[in-house]
């Protein structure tokens, strides 16, 4: 009985947890729409700043919420049994349980899959707006007769070739 007890006390901390963390998620996936929607608008950069800084304090909660339930999944299973998923020990939990842990794993791993395309999608349009800027500047100063500008960590780069503005 008390081998149940335990088996059933660690797969509901297990389920809390990965409700805990699928609420993360939803977080973490409501701010990079936000983003998508400020990248789409795009009418400043400040936005964009304040919902990259909400994106890290959010993955980190994230991450802290992983590393609790792997601590729980190791507590209850030898390290050698604990796959990196949830799905290859739900078998192993409670089988009262195992239907809504299936659920909320496939609930997490949908809302995380959609977070990874968004985030993807979001970066795309970043380097787009970044090319774009960094190829207007350098035709301005091509066009001013500038050789080279400074990149990020202070050191002189050449302005890059290309076609000037316009020929005289």
């Amino acid at each position: 009985m008390t081998a149940h007890n335990n088996s059933s006390t660690l797969s509901r901390q297990i389920l809390e947890q990965l409700v805990l963390e699928t609420e993360i998620a939803k977080q973490f996936l409501q701010v990079l729409n936000d983003e998508c929607a400020e990248l789409m608008a795009f009418s400043s950069p400040e936005p964009l700043r304040d919902l990259a800084q909400k994106k890290w304090q959010i993955g980190q909660q994230l991450e802290a919420a992983y590393k609790v339930r792997m601590q729980l999944v190791q507590s209850g299973f030898p390290v050698a049994d604990t796959p990196n998923s949830l799905s290859g020990i739900i078998d192993k939990l409670d089988p009262q349980l195992q239907g809504d842990l299936s659920k909320q794993w496939d609930n997490y791993n949908r809302l995380v899959l959609q977070a990874k395309s968004l985030n993807e999608s979001n970066a795309i349009m970043i380097h787009s707006y970044l090319k774009y800027n960094q190829d207007a500047l350098d035709s301005l100063n091509r066009a001013a007769g500038v050789q080279h500008t400074y990149d990020g960590k202070g050191m002189r780069k050449p302005v890059s070739t290309g076609k000037p503005l316009a020929s005289a």
